[in-house]
Parts: C-alpha cells; sequence; structure tokens
C-alpha cells in the first residue's frame, strides 16, 4: 500500500486488494466478464464451463457478489479493509455455483499471487509509481492557488477491465495501466475536474 499526503490537505492510497483480484482471477478464468480484459498478461488459461446454463448462473452469480463488493468497500471508512469471502471455504458466499468455482481456484490463484514474480510483486511495484507530489505541485502552479482538500483510495486490480471503475468520487478500482498510473494528463484533468 502506498499512502502519499500533503499534510492533512490531500491524500491518495493506492492499494492492491487480494479479494478483487481473486474476483477479478475467476472473472477471467470462466470467461465471466463483458468487458475487454488485457489478453497479453500472465494470467489462468481460460477454463470451460460444463454447460451455457451454468455459464450464465455463474455470470449472474459473479456480477451481483462483484458489485455487492465494491459498494461495501466503498462505503466504509477505511477502503481497503476486506469484505468478508470467508477463505479459504468460502462459507459465506450463499450463491453454490459461485462457491464451489472459488473453492477450486483459490489454490492456483494462491499460488500465483504469492510466488516471487506474482501479483503481489507485479502489484507493490505499481502502487509506487505515480509521482503525485511532483504531480500536485505542478497543478497548483499552473492554476495559482492551492487544490482543494481531497482524499482518493485506489484499489489496483492486475488484470480484468481496461477502464477504471469510478465506484465513489473517493474509490475508484484502476487497472495497472500506464494510461492512468503514470500520465501526468490523466491526473492533472482529474484535478481540473474535481479539485
Amino acid at each position: 500500500m502506498s499512502m502519499i499526503q500533503n499534510h492533512n490537505s490531500w491524500s491518495v492510497c493506492i492499494s492492491s486488494d487480494i479479494e478483487l483480484n481473486f474476483l477479478i482471477y475467476v472473472a477471467s478464468t470462466y470467461g465471466l466478464l463483458k468487458e475487454e480484459i488485457n489478453e497479453n498478461n500472465l494470467w489462468p488459461s481460460r477454463q470451460r464451463v460444463e454447460s451455457d446454463q451454468l455459464h450464465q448462473k455463474l455470470e449472474i452469480q459473479w456480477k451481483w457478489f462483484w458489485d455487492r463488493s465494491i459498494q461495501q468497500k466503498a462505503h466504509k471508512n477505511n477502503h481497503h479493509v476486506s469484505f468478508v469471502l470467508g477463505l479459504p471455504d468460502f462459507k459465506l458466499v450463499e450463491q453454490h455455483e459461485l462457491r464451489e468455482v472459488l473453492v477450486h481456484l483459490w489454490p492456483s490463484f494462491r499460488q500465483w499471487w504469492y510466488m516471487p514474480a506474482g501479483g503481489q510483486a507485479a502489484m507493490n511495484y505499481w502502487e509506487g509509481i505515480p509521482d503525485l507530489i511532483r504531480y500536485v505541485q505542478e497543478f497548483e502552479d499552473e492554476v495559482g492557488r492551492k487544490i482543494k482538500p481531497f482524499h482518493l483510495n485506489v484499489d489496483l486490480i492486475y488484470n480484468g477491465p481496461n477502464e477504471l471503475i469510478e465506484v465513489t468520487e473517493e474509490y475508484i478500482i484502476m487497472p495497472i495501466k500506464i494510461e492512468y498510473l503514470m500520465k501526468r494528463d490523466w491526473w492533472m484533468s482529474r484535478f481540473t475536474e474535481r479539485y
């Protein structure tokens, strides 16, 4: 987790959430995402579901659980508190079909996440990438005033939707893509529109 702040005026917390990344991993594995995903990232190979009916059921269950999870995170005071999957047996997941898939994929995800060049290592690298202090200073110099106070939580996802998901004004889910994290123009545009 990377916390960048200027006294109490503004702060940006960039973090990778294991549970969100696991849900994306599951969706990628079974082709449950409607959005395009980055096929170039090292990611699990696709698996087929036994029937179209089961695949459709999994799509619906996954989407419902994903939406519920990110809304739950968005309304917590600390956005980086884990929502409860009930690891490792997922007893808290009410949908039977989804729970079976989660149980099946959890060991392979954990192995990938914790390997030396795996997901967690990649995320730790990306968490420290943005030079936000410089971007804020440049913004303030350009507009001739201090930036308005704000707090932004960013959860990084290794793969999944190619566009960021703005859950609330203070909480976004962002793919690890250069055009967001490392692009001064993206941050300057956000500062101009909001702060």
